[in-house]
């Protein structure tokens, strides 16, 4: 497991000098080239980044927040979370132990974290093989192959949640899955007839190919899985005409119906820190499957609905769902646009 502070009382170790004596941003700038790749809701990347004399600052960018789907700005802190948790790879990576500390000054809300240049330590094995998949995990839309899932790995990526101090509940009842599903379901249909939400979604959409670094790369909408519908990106949009609205064809060795494993990222309270936390565990289960070439497919519908979130606790008897997400093994990975370094990024 990564050996990496979640909180300001763990570690109290004299920051060190990144890559030497004598001042340089490389240190910052190889971190948050990792940081950036992490996923975020509607690929708003609602992150930036302050390189300081002793660390990095990731704070949240609030001009990026969902008003509309995320008031709250609880999928905004998870996915600084993941980004979060690819800066404190990148700093074992670079040989430091990662002093973190979340939500550092009340005085700033959007303050999320503060990353210090800890003790000098090896990087492990581990840390390193975590490191190497961040640019090879992608989110998936749609079907599975057939191939199933390692035996172990639902076990192994439930024990990484609880290390992270979250949890993972992998939905393995019939039942249970069944009524996920209807959630997911409700809530796509609702949101299809919201115009907000659609309005909103449109604006983080664009044509394929159009050379914007943030958003969905607009594309005809994968089929439904078994119930589990993607979410359905600019379905009303000019360009689709263009490119085609109907079910993309299913891809070759998927069967009908490969919803792969279902499982519902949870954590015990629901408060800022706990969406950080949350942001944090989900990225190091992506990785850690993403090493096996297992990939996810994310469902946040039903969780930016307010009582169909409440009927997910209850159904599932859990603490807080924070994530559904469907893991399965995909024919290609497509990769998601990504802002430079240098638009996320300043100095003191």
């Amino acid at each position: 497991m990564v050996n990496a502070t979640r909180s300001p009382a763990e570690r109290l170790v004299e920051p060190a000098n990144p890559l030497g004596i004598g001042r340089t941003d490389l240190a910052a700038r190889f971190v948050v080239r990792a940081a950036i790749q992490a996923p975020s809701i509607h690929n708003t990347q609602p992150w930036r980044f302050v390189d300081r004399s002793d660390g990095l600052e990731l704070w949240a960018d609030r001009a990026r927040l969902l008003p509309v789907a995320d008031p709250a700005g609880r999928e905004m802190l998870i996915s600084c979370g993941a980004a979060l948790f690819n800066m404190r790879l990148a700093v074992r990576r670079l040989g430091f132990t990662p002093q973190v500390r979340l939500l550092p000054d009340p005085a700033y809300p959007d303050l999320l974290a503060r990353v210090a240049w800890g003790a000098r330590t090896a990087p492990r094995p581990y840390e390193e093989l975590l490191h190497r998949t961040i640019p090879r995990r992608h989110a998936h839309r749609g079907r599975f192959l057939a191939t199933p899932l390692p035996p172990m790995l639902p076990i192994v990526l439930a024990g990484i949640a609880r290390h992270e101090g979250a949890g993972l509940r992998v939905v393995k009842d019939e039942a249970e899955r069944r009524r996920l599903a209807e959630h997911v379901q409700a809530a796509e249909a609702a949101q299809l007839r919201d115009p907000r939400i659609l309005g909103e979604l449109l604006s983080w959409t664009a044509p394929p190919d159009d050379g914007r670094a943030d958003g969905f790369a607009a594309g005809p909408s994968p089929a439904e899985v078994d119930g589990f519908p993607s979410r359905t990106a600019a379905a009303d949009a000019p360009w689709e005409a263009e490119h085609g609205a109907g079910g993309r064809e299913p891809e070759r060795g998927t069967a009908p119906g490969a919803v792969g494993t279902v499982a519902v990222l949870t954590t015990r309270e629901d408060r800022r820190v706990d969406w950080l936390i949350a942001g944090q565990a989900l990225q190091h289960v992506l990785l850690h499957a993403a090493t096996l070439s297992v990939s996810a497919a994310f469902h946040t519908q039903p969780l930016e609905l307010p009582y169909l979130r409440a009927a997910i606790r209850r159904d599932l008897v859990c603490g807080h769902p924070q994530m559904v997400l469907r893991l399965g093994h995909v024919a290609r990975r497509m990769p998601s646009r990504r802002r430079p370094v240098a638009d996320v990024l300043s100095g003191e």
